[in-house]
């Protein structure tokens, strides 16, 4: 195995260990892999700049040495900056690590991003006016149309955020019909690239001109899904990937490969570990026409934010598992109280097993407000309803939300 001098020198004499018994910020991260435990503390001047970043951590060699630079090179940044601090620049630094050390890298930038969110969250006033607005579900409340589908318009402060596009351009009659005004998005998270929620896309994105897109480069891959033998093309149009390609060229697409601060407290979790035995994706799912190689469906993500009763969770499909969502979540922001989650859960078809697991694991976290939506399915509903009373919110294309 051979090391970089950079390496040996950072092993050998280590910088900023220890901890801020009055940090702003704390960041814990392990690897059940190579057994590495990092915690890390970080102190944030008035002007959002890290004064101070030290850590403690249990690991090898190379663990140790990316720590050490970590916090040299994330000592002095603005938020905005030591946030996007990647594995491979810290790699970088250190003049490279072998193949099977690069974890390391990966998770000295995950503490120290750790460390950022939960300032971050801690510093959420929870005070922002805060709506969910249902555009486009599988169900409606009112006089909307409805369409096998979802998306969610969410009104975050000053901020507008469209989680998702439906499946066709629906999305922009019930818009209009709700007084939702698409020009002033700022923001678009897809939750995965299935066309049952980007199918929407192309035609708000060319009303929505100053909109930023937010989404895992996996949700462009090809998909497919085979039920009795038929497959069926079920990924995003391409008339939307071309749309996607112009943005990027021109900077207005954030591809979301590790979690990603939209707005001030507003977070996208990119992809979401996989834990547990009993959840999978739901369904049959490829990424050739052959259906020959499954899809992992690694480019679903959540938005989850902070709210004076706790956090909110936003999802599209789950198909990393509700369960998983929740976990990854409570992960990444050191542990806090889970309000509410708003979304389909792709409890459809489902065993019995998996959904009392599923409400097993609301009742774990206590959530107090459960709105399943999309791809849920009836029995699923039922069974929440019946569990949480009411907790759980009917709720369909047109039922608008507020969280305060």
């Amino acid at each position: 195995m051979q090391y970089s001098d950079k390496v040996l020198e950072h092993f050998m004499s280590p910088r900023n260990i220890g901890e801020i018994p009055d940090a702003d910020g704390v960041g814990t991260i392990g690897s059940e892999e190579c057994g590495d435990l990092i915690q890390v503390w970080i102190k944030v001047s008035d002007d959002e700049h890290l004064s101070d970043v030290k850590y403690k951590v249990f690991g090898c060699p190379t663990v140790i040495a990316c720590c050490s630079i970590m916090t040299e090179l994330a000592t002095g940044k603005h938020l905005n900056d030591a946030v996007e601090l990647t594995d491979k620049q810290i790699a970088d630094a250190l003049g490279g690590l072998p193949a099977h050390k690069y974890h390391c890298s990966n998770l000295a930038a995950s503490a120290l991003h750790e460390a950022i969110m939960d300032y971050v969250l801690k510093n959420s006033t929870g005070t922002k006016a805060i709506t969910v607005t249902t555009l486009i579900d599988n169900t409606t409340l009112g006089s909307l149309q409805s369409e096998h589908g979802l998306s969610l318009w969410l009104e975050y402060d000053d901020k507008r955020v469209l989680f998702d596009t439906g499946q066709t351009d629906l999305i922009v009659r019930n818009a209009g019909l709700l007084g939702v005004n698409l020009a002033d998005i700022d923001a678009i998270v897809i939750s995965h690239g299935h066309y049952d929620h980007t199918g929407g896309l192309k035609a708000v994105l060319d009303i929505a001109p100053k909109a930023i897109l937010y989404l895992h480069p996996e949700a462009l891959r090809p998909k497919f899904s085979q039920k009795d033998n038929r497959t069926r093309m079920i990924g995003m149009p391409d008339t939307a990937k071309e749309t996607i390609r112009v943005l990027a060229d021109h900077g207005k697409v954030i591809w979301t490969e590790m979690p990603t601060e939209v707005f001030p407290g507003l977070f996208v979790t990119s992809r979401i570990p996989r834990n547990n035995s009993y959840e999978d994706v739901g369904g049959a799912f490829f990424i050739n026409q052959t259906c020959q190689k499954a899809d992992e469906l690694l480019d679903d993500q959540a938005i989850f934010f902070e709210t004076k009763p706790g956090l909110v969770v936003l999802i599209g499909c789950a198909h990393a598992g509700v369960v998983n969502t929740l976990d990854y979540v409570t992960k990444l922001t050191n542990h806090r109280n889970i309000y509410a989650i708003i979304g389909g859960m792709h409890l459809v078809n489902s065993s019995m097993e998996r959904i009392v697991n599923t409400i097993n694991a609301f009742k774990r976290y206590n959530v107090q407000k459960i709105v399943p939506l999309h791809c849920t399915g009836k029995e699923a509903v039922e069974k929440i309803k019946n569990a949480f009373g009411e907790k759980y919110v009917l709720s369909g294309a047109g039922t608008k939300i507020v969280l305060t």
